[in-house]
Parts: C-alpha cells; sequence; structure tokens
C-alpha cells in the first residue's frame, strides 16, 4: 500500500490552481471570440461597399433615365440595396450580441468570478471584444469611399461623353427613312426620321449634319420640340452641330426628325433635270430607306443605281432607295428627269 503521506502530497498537487495553463485557456478562448467578431466585421464591411458602390452605381443610372420602366427599376434596386445595408447592419448587432452572451457563458465555465486564486487585476476575459485593428477599419473605409469616387467618375464621363461631344466615331447604329419632294424649279423639301443607337462606353450628346449653303435645316425630337444646334462654315457647307435634351447612354436609342428646304438640289442642263445626292454618317451601320417624289407629270429619263421600287404618289411619280452601308460609307444616287410642260431643247416654263 503506498504512504499516505504521498497520497496526500499527489492530492494536494492535483488540486492545485496552475495560473499559467487558466491563464493561456482564458487567452485562446478570448481569441476565439475575437477571431469569430473579426470575421463578422469583415463580413459587414464587405457588403457595406458593396451595397454602397450598387447604390451610387444605381443612383446615377437613375438620373439618367428617360424611360418609366428604367425609372421603376432603377428606383426598385435603390430601395432593395439601402434596405440591405439596413438588414446588414441588424445582422452585425444579432452576431456581436450572440458572442458577447457565449463569452459571458464562457466566463462562468472558467469560473473567473468566483475562483479566489485568481488575480483581481486579470482581466483577460472582462470588458468588451476587440474586433478589427484601426488601421483594418480604415483601410476598408477608404476602399468604400474610393470605390463610390471611382463609379462617379466613370459614371459622368459617360455623361460627359467624349472630349468632342458632337464626335460620333465611338459606334453605333443608325436607321433613316426619308422623304425628298421635288419642285419644278429645281428647290427641294424632304422631311427624314431618324433614329440611331448608341453603342460604345461613352454616351452621346450630340451629332452634327453638313449641308449646301442656303439650305434651311430644322432638327425636333419625336415630340416635337425643336433640337438647339449651332451653325458653322465647312468647305462650302454649312456644319450643323446638333445638342441632344439630354445625354443618350450606350445602349439606348434616340429618334428625331430632320426637315430641310433647299432652293437649288436639281440642275437642268438640255431640258433634262438631274438631282443627285451622297450620304455618310460616322456610325458602324447604317441603314437607308429614301423616298424622291418629282414634280407633277415629270418623266423619269434614267436612274443610277435602280430603285427599288417606282410607284405613284399623289398623281407624281416617285423612286424608293434603299441601302446599307459602313462608318462614313456614302450613299449615292442619281435621278434624270424630265419636266411635262418641256420638250427637249426648250427653257423650262414656270
Amino acid at each position: 500500500m503506498s504512504n499516505p503521506d504521498d497520497l496526500k502530497k499527489a492530492l494536494a498537487e492535483n488540486g492545485a490552481f496552475d495560473a499559467e495553463k487558466a491563464k493561456e485557456t482564458k487567452q485562446a478562448a478570448l481569441g476565439a471570440f475575437e477571431t469569430k467578431l473579426r470575421k463578422v466585421e469583415r463580413y459587414v464591411f464587405f457588403y457595406l461597399c458593396l451595397c454602397s458602390w450598387l447604390i451610387v452605381f444605381t443612383m446615377f443610372n437613375f438620373m439618367q433615365s428617360s424611360s418609366t420602366k428604367a425609372l421603376f427599376l432603377y428606383g426598385l434596386l435603390l430601395l432593395v440595396f439601402f434596405e440591405t445595408t439596413i438588414l446588414i447592419k441588424l445582422w452585425y448587432w444579432v452576431m456581436n450580441n450572440k458572442i458577447s452572451v457565449l463569452k459571458a457563458v464562457k466566463q462562468l465555465e472558467l469560473g473567473h468570478s468566483t475562483t479566489d486564486d485568481v488575480p483581481q487585476n486579470d482581466k483577460t476575459l472582462q470588458g468588451p471584444l476587440r474586433g478589427m485593428s484601426r488601421p483594418e477599419r480604415a483601410g476598408w473605409l477608404v476602399a468604400l469611399v474610393c470605390g463610390c469616387a471611382l463609379i462617379g467618375a466613370v459614371k459622368d464621363l459617360e455623361v460627359k461623353g467624349a472630349d468632342d461631344p458632337w464626335s460620333m466615331n465611338q459606334g453605333g447604329s443608325l436607321t433613316s427613312d426619308g422623304c425628298v419632294t421635288l419642285a419644278a424649279d429645281g428647290s427641294s423639301s424632304a422631311v427624314t426620321e431618324m433614329s440611331f443607337l448608341c453603342q460604345g462606353t461613352l454616351a452621346c450628346r450630340g451629332f452634327n449634319f453638313h449641308a449646301p449653303e442656303g439650305t434651311d435645316v430644322q432638327f425636333t425630337d419625336r415630340h416635337g420640340r425643336e433640337l438647339s444646334l449651332t451653325t458653322s462654315p465647312a468647305n462650302g457647307h454649312i456644319r450643323y452641330d446638333v445638342r441632344l435634351p439630354r445625354p443618350i447612354m450606350p445602349g439606348r436609342r434616340f429618334s428625331y426628325t430632320r426637315s430641310q428646304e433647299c432652293p437649288k438640289s436639281a440642275t437642268e442642263e438640255g431640258g433634262v433635270w438631274t438631282y443627285s445626292t451622297d450620304i455618310s454618317h460616322g456610325y458602324d451601320t447604317n441603314e437607308f430607306s429614301q423616298t424622291v417624289v418629282l414634280p407633277p407629270g415629270a418623266e423619269i429619263v434614267s436612274v443610277s443605281p435602280w430603285p427599288v421600287a417606282k410607284f405613284t404618289l399623289s398623281d407624281k411619280t416617285a423612286v424608293r432607295f434603299e441601302a446599307t452601308r459602313g462608318r462614313n460609307e456614302p450613299f449615292a444616287y442619281t435621278i434624270q428627269y424630265r419636266l411635262a410642260t418641256q420638250k427637249p431643247g426648250q427653257d423650262v416654263v414656270e
């Protein structure tokens, strides 16, 4: 049998309080709780940054929208992202309280408040938990602000468009459907329905148009409102720089009407009148449909290229041309005709 003194000694050793081991256990428990809190805070900051960036992006699109559907969509997204930030904050406080409660339970399990052998200045499990460090928290805030600023700068660049606001060389497609009515004196009036789709990465703020000197040109939007413009001479023509009422964002379409009156569209030689034109646009794809109505009783002498249709419109001979052209590729045609009251070698009868 063992010596009773040895048994007492062993019991004393086993029942002794190991302060160093207890401190390590508490520090390990504290580290586990603080690690969980830091993880929660990182999740919170990540989703706050993401939602804030999306809010800024959506807000810019909302302010630039022109259709009811787009306004409703971006307004709904703004509400969703804003409510998400509130839910993230609520989730953070729930998790913070949960971790604090678990820490208090662990404190009781370790007997921190009832063990007399614990030094009074040992506050390992006392006080609030420390989450992310100040530098890390500052880094997340800087990322949030810089991300919002970057998105704002990019969207602002889209609104301002290219350095040359009239430059349309950033891509897009154009569709035009026009009707030119010729008079017996060679003058003409034309109305063209234009529609272009803005493509690329920058917004479109305007476009330009060249017309012969003496031509009266007017541009109106689909509501009949006249578009503002400036004019300047350009190689014997007049350049019209048209300003759109609001920037057209990439992927969106804008429609307008071009009306023009030209006093000298057709020229007469030997009793034969010639009307010719060439049109080109700086879009990637340009679809043309042009109808030309001749003066009353006029007879066609020649047409180049041959039109897709020849018909009668209000007792007048009319032809229609259709073509698809690329960037700056001209769409040209020529019509020669003779007036009904005019015979070869005779002057024009007004």
